[in-house]
């Protein structure tokens, strides 16, 4: 019997996949048999994931709010692989402050990365998926496109502008045998490794906000990037066959709710 699960023959390209989360679900995807090309703007550390992966894993340098920079990675993957049969939107940045004083430039530049980059990739495949048969997308958004933040007014407008992309894409491109879901991993968690949270306090920004943790034996948990791996490449599989247009939180917890101390049923 077939495992549903298994990505067996499947050729995956993650942007972002330098490191952090997407290089995490990069190595997920090839323990499952998978074919995975690492897209990011950092040559040198992608280079060196990708021969780190092995054989199984190759690079391709992609600014992902450049159009003719997805074309490019489109022609070269398809000549080099045959094709693709999946896409990981996983690349992001962060900017932190306040609302009035955000840099219209900065703020141009998140939205091109975390939504513009996205829908052009999505865009950019759809053709190579269509020739596939069908297909699979996967857009990392955030708790932060379940909620919103102060300080990050930029960053949930592009995270819950992903979820309106996931869904409309995800209508558009069902007819064409592809689903398009969204991944909305908790942030700021110290186990969670985002490269762009380096810079700010987190045990000030993103940590000390009363919420209902997820506790597994009596003992309280934290979401980790294999957690949200793990639900990446559900997601990329035949298991998920009827999930489409859909979110999927993997937040140990977060966005359930407030946890109010004192209050009776705990």
């Amino acid at each position: 019997m077939t495992d549903p699960t298994s990505l067996e023959g499947r050729r995956v390209l993650v942007t972002g996949g330098a490191q952090g989360l997407g290089e995490i679900i990069a190595a997920r995807v090839i323990d499952l048999g998978g074919t995975v090309v690492i897209a990011d703007v950092q040559d040198d550390v992608g280079e060196l994931t990708a021969e780190r992966l092995g054989a199984a894993a190759s690079f391709e340098h992609l600014d992902v709010s450049s159009a003719d920079d997805w074309a490019g990675v489109m022609d070269r993957v398809t000549d080099r692989l045959g094709g693709l049969d999946a896409l990981v939107n996983n690349a992001a940045i962060l900017h932190m402050g306040p609302l009035e004083e955000m840099d219209p430039e900065r703020a141009r530049l998140l939205l091109e990365i975390n939504l513009l980059g996205p829908l052009l990739g999505t865009r950019a495949v759809t053709p190579v998926l269509r020739d596939a048969g069908g297909g699979a997308i996967v857009n990392i958004a955030s708790i932060g496109g379940l909620e919103g933040m102060n300080s990050t007014a930029a960053y949930n407008a592009s995270k819950w502008g992903l979820r309106g992309l996931t869904r409309a894409s995800a209508l558009e491109l069902g007819r064409d045998g592809v689903r398009v879901n969204a991944v909305c991993p908790g942030m700021g968690n110290p186990d969670m490794p985002t490269p762009f949270l380096e810079q700010f306090d987190l045990d000030r920004y993103l940590l000390t906000a009363p919420r209902l943790p997820f506790f597994v034996g009596g003992q309280p948990r934290n979401v980790d990037a294999h957690d949200v791996a793990e639900m990446v490449v559900w997601l990329l599989s035949d298991a998920a066959r009827g999930c489409t247009g859909a979110d999927f939180a993997v937040d140990a917890g977060w966005t359930a709710g407030t946890f109010a101390e004192g209050l009776p049923g705990f």
